[in-house]
């Protein structure tokens, strides 16, 4: 498959947004076939030769298991030993981690007050823990307008909560529900 990032523009420069792709393994397998704890799984991104000057692709793998909360499996880096695995610490130098993600394994994805409570921990760390000058902010204000439209699908009619009025109803999500709503 060929995805297309989001691009975050400041005055001088542009930078890809931050993404996040979730790989799942359907079925279930005799518990024997599984007994060896380490499966091999190859993921491969590239990026055209002609960017190639400007950024290279960091693979981050962590566990959607909350036992392993926060834990790194693995970190890409220039190497293309898929075997080397780096500490949770070296994950993110200089970022936030995103507190909210993985989402429990209780979460209801039809469950309005699952989405609320989503959407108040997306509020909180995008105010608080994330500069607005980063790519990860704007990654994060379209999070929260995500998470705050499932949890209020009635939105801007109906009744909903003020959110933190330093997350601007700004973004691509957003703007397009909002236009929607008035057709």
């Amino acid at each position: 498959s060929t995805i297309y990032p989001g691009i975050h523009y400041t005055d001088s420069h542009a930078s890809l947004q931050p993404m996040s792709l979730t790989v799942c393994f359907p079925g279930k397998f005799p518990r024997q076939i599984l007994e060896r704890s380490d499966i091999p799984v190859r993921i491969s991104v590239s990026i055209d030769e002609e960017y190639g000057t400007f950024t290279t692709p960091v693979i981050e793998v962590a566990s959607l298991d909350l036992r392993h909360r926060g834990s790194l499996l693995h970190r890409s880096g220039d190497s293309d030993d898929v075997s080397s695995n780096f500490s949770p610490d070296m994950s993110n130098v200089g970022e936030p981690t995103i507190s909210f993600l993985p989402l429990p394994p209780s979460f209801d994805f039809v469950n309005r007050a699952d989405w609320e409570t989503v959407a108040q921990r997306i509020q909180e760390w995008v105010t608080t823990e994330v500069d607005t000058e980063s790519s990860l902010w704007t990654w994060g204000r379209d999070a929260f307008w995500l998470a705050f439209v499932a949890a209020y699908p009635s939105f801007p009619m109906g009744k909903w909560p003020m959110w933190d009025p330093r997350i601007p109803l700004e973004g691509s999500f957003i703007e397009e529900w909002l236009q929607r709503s008035n057709d």
